[in-house]
């Protein structure tokens, strides 16, 4: 995948039900040169999704015809392209339960929108920092990495990860047997520059440990305490 030059050209959904806002947050986009098409209802969301190309959705928690967690549950089968969730600021239940059902970030509400700009900024060069990966793949136990055809699979069979998911489990297991720091993933998945929350870590981590669990690889990721995490490789 080619990296597009100056982040232009590039498609966000924005599912958002207050007009003002919409408004306000659309030309922000639009300013920092992304071309944005607007959903004011959940269900207009997965008919856009399904119908339309786009590089990046933000999803507005808080919709009149839908449960915000629903939603990005249904958009996340239509795609794997990242999610952005706005939610009310310090609601931890909101964040916590819209990342378990496969956002990629978070944003609190109220947001200037400049700080929205850089952070769709910043996760965008995540998504189109593709360096040639190496043909090869890393195993521990059950678990398969591969990279290159951005594959995971527990005994032969492949398990659905996110982008930012497989981006995790990709570092650990290229890294083990040692152990991954939080800050190393930070910089490694959602890049150097990023602005946010370090939570997602621990978010998206227990993510990883739930999929991998129900596949029956239990304790597969585990917890160094004070140090960060490491992949049990035998």
């Amino acid at each position: 995948m080619k990296t597009r030059q100056y982040l232009t050209g590039m498609q966000i959904l924005f599912v958002e039900d207050d007009h003002d806002i919409r408004t306000v947050i659309k030309s922000a986009l639009e300013d920092g040169g992304f071309d944005v098409v607007e959903a004011g209802v959940g269900s207009e969301a997965i008919r856009i999704l399904a119908d339309t190309a786009v590089d990046l959705a933000i999803v507005d928690l808080r919709l009149p015809d839908c449960n915000g967690i629903d939603l990005v549950r249904e958009l996340r089968k239509l795609s794997s392209v990242p999610i952005v969730i706005l939610t009310a600021f310090g609601d931890s239940y909101d964040v916590v339960a819209g990342l378990e059902s496969g956002a990629d970030d978070f944003l609190s509400k109220p947001i200037a929108p400049k700080e929205l700009v850089a952070r769709i900024r910043a996760l965008m060069r995540r998504v189109d920092r593709a360096p040639d990966a190496p043909a090869t793949s890393f195993v521990a136990g059950r678990v398969t990495v591969t990279p290159y055809r951005h594959l995971c699979e527990v005994d032969g069979t492949v398990l659905d990860l996110t982008r930012t998911e497989f981006a995790i489990l990709a570092a650990l297991m290229s890294s083990a047997p040692n152990t991954v720091s939080k800050m190393e993933l930070l910089e490694s998945v959602w890049g150097y520059d990023y602005l946010g929350d370090s939570r997602l870590v621990d978010m998206q981590i227990y993510r990883l440990r739930r999929k991998l669990a129900e596949r029956g690889v239990a304790d597969f990721i585990s917890t160094v305490r004070g140090v960060g995490f490491q992949v049990q490789v035998g």
